[in-house]
């Protein structure tokens, strides 16, 4: 019994000890950005991990007077928002209709559509680039918006096909047909709400994808106005040397709004990713 008991407190130990190294490393970055944000380049060299003496509050304020921080910061919000609701919208239908309408015969169609995740993104660049220019959507919404939603889909669909598949029982699908409603009527009225979790899963982390993302947007983007936020703060970065105080800055800046979104939407998130993972 005491040996027993011994190998049960090593374990939690030994897990509460790599725990604690994975969350130091984790937030060891983020809090010596936000450290560094207020600090200038001889601070930054000579004392890079020292706290800032004195404190620098200008580098906020400078970051505002030298860049387009709120039209860059809209232009991103509207990328986000207008990818979130296409692709939550066009996953639900796919996941429904492969895990309830076709289930067996949608083996095919579910593998070719999660091939996308097995593509690098890089790799389709240039042919994503050709298209979107013969289309004329070079340097506009569109463009930036419809190759996000290309990008993400695949993850999208992964995820709502087997949250649907596990999460929405097919009685609830069998009663909703035999009281009258057809598939639309099935999959708004009884499929949508149960499958909130899994939509506030994938709205979560196609924001954060969205957000976070520069190398499309670096190619297909160059007018200033329509830029987003991670390429205004990569005016930040000069041609021989940068202040990295500023840079700094415009890291907490582009960061905060991402964070917030996982705040808020955390538990949805965690709900999503568990939900319908036993199967009852």
């Amino acid at each position: 019994m005491k040996k027993h008991k011994f190998k049960y407190t090593a374990g939690r130990a030994l897990r509460h000890i790599v725990l604690a190294l994975w969350c130091a490393t984790t937030a060891f970055p983020i809090l010596w950005t936000l450290m560094v944000s207020f600090k200038d380049n001889s601070q930054i060299f000579t004392a890079p991990f020292a706290w800032p003496n004195p404190v620098i509050n200008s580098n906020f304020s400078d970051i505002f007077a030298k860049l387009n921080i709120p039209r860059g910061f809209l232009n991103s919000i509207i990328y986000s928002f207008f990818t979130v609701l296409i692709v939550c919208i066009l996953s639900a239908m796919v996941g429904f209709y492969l895990s309830k309408c076709v289930r067996r015969k949608g083996g095919f169609l579910y593998t070719y559509f999660i091939l996308g995740m097995m593509i690098p993104v890089q790799a389709i660049a240039i042919p994503m680039f050709v298209h979107i220019k013969n289309f004329n959507l070079i340097n506009t919404s569109p463009g930036i918006i419809i190759t996000y939603v290309v990008i993400e889909l695949a993850f999208a669909i992964f995820i709502m096909t087997g949250f649907i598949s596990r999460s929405v029982p097919d009685s609830i699908i069998e009663a909703a047909s035999i009281d009258g409603c057809n598939v639309f009527g099935v999959f708004v009225r009884m499929v949508l709400p149960l499958a909130k979790s899994g939509i506030a899963t994938v709205g979560t982390f196609v924001f954060l994808h969205v957000w976070n993302e520069f190398f499309f947007a670096l190619i297909l983007l160059a007018k200033p106005e329509l830029i987003s936020l991670n390429l205004t703060t990569y005016k930040l970065r000069g041609q021989y040397s940068s202040d990295y105080g500023l840079l700094a800055a415009g890291v907490v800046i582009l960061a905060v709004p991402a964070l917030i979104i996982y705040a808020l939407f955390q538990e949805q998130v965690v709900k999503g990713l568990t939900a319908g993972a036993v199967k009852e």
